[in-house]
């Protein structure tokens, strides 16, 4: 199954670079239909609520047109593949469509300020970022609560880090590259490169299944019943190893960012 999964992906970057080649205007339709998963996935992992005023059908819409966008905007010598090039335009046409839309209530922004200032609050106190249960804890919102408030503030209330500053050019600076430029110092470059190396060190030490759970969905961008057809378990099997994965990968670098500290 897994190598069946393989050829299809193979097929559908040989299909792009065909049409960057030819130009053959009729292969878009067999390119939509090769990566509309991609797009299903990425409108699936933003959690629109049922009754939102953009139905996922309208969602979808916005996806294709931001993949028709990376495939005129597509480069072979780009050196990524075009599903990862094409991942970031689809999520930035379909945020587009969402913030045009979206509109924040009272309740709403009364929890995003009681958030904020429960971070901040704990920012001051702890001498450093907060952990997600800390903050639940201190804005007295369960967990659940509070991704939730976060997609909201992530898609209509913030300016997204992987919005470009330059504007009118997708292909701009994107902010949390500025930010990195401008705040990062050596010491905090350093701590995220031992971070990396430690958090690659955990992810070898799982079992084979985990570490491809992960691989299919941080990489190649699978939804959970995708993952579930290439492994022949069930969709709720794969969300519990995922969440039993992340859970235990969390609390590690937790546990040892708390040492270091």
């Amino acid at each position: 199954m897994l190598n069946e999964y393989l050829k299809v992906k193979q097929d559908a970057e040989n299909l792009v670079r065909e049409y960057i080649e030819t130009g053959d205007e009729s292969l878009k339709e067999q390119i939509v239909r090769a990566y509309i998963n991609l797009v299903r996935h990425i409108v699936g992992r933003l959690n629109i609520p049922e009754g939102w005023i953009l139905k996922k059908e309208d969602l979808y819409q916005y996806g294709v047109i931001g993949l028709l966008d990376a495939l005129e905007r597509y480069k072979l010598d780009y050196g990524v593949t075009f599903k990862t090039f094409a991942y970031k335009r689809i999520y930035g046409e379909i945020v587009d469509a969402i913030r045009r839309e979206m509109t924040l209530n009272k309740d709403q922004v009364k929890s995003i300020t009681r958030v904020n200032d429960a971070v901040d609050r704990l920012r001051a106190k702890l001498g450093r970022e907060p952990s997600v249960d800390e903050i639940c804890k201190e804005a007295k919102i369960t967990e659940d609560e509070y991704f939730k408030i976060q997609r909201v503030m992530d898609i209509g209330f913030n300016r997204s880090l992987e919005e470009p500053l330059s504007a009118g050019d997708k292909d701009g600076i994107q902010l949390k590259d500025k930010l990195s430029d401008e705040q990062g110092s050596l010491e905090e470059e350093l701590e995220r490169k031992d971070l990396r190396r430690y958090l690659k060190k955990l992810i070898k030490g799982l079992g084979e299944r985990e570490r491809l759970v992960l691989a299919l969905y941080f990489y190649e961008e699978l939804t959970l019943a995708d993952i579930g057809l290439v492994l022949g378990i069930s969709e709720s099997r794969v969300s519990q190893i995922l969440n039993d994965t992340l859970k235990y990968l969390r609390k590690r670098i937790e546990v040892r960012s708390g040492l270091r500290r």
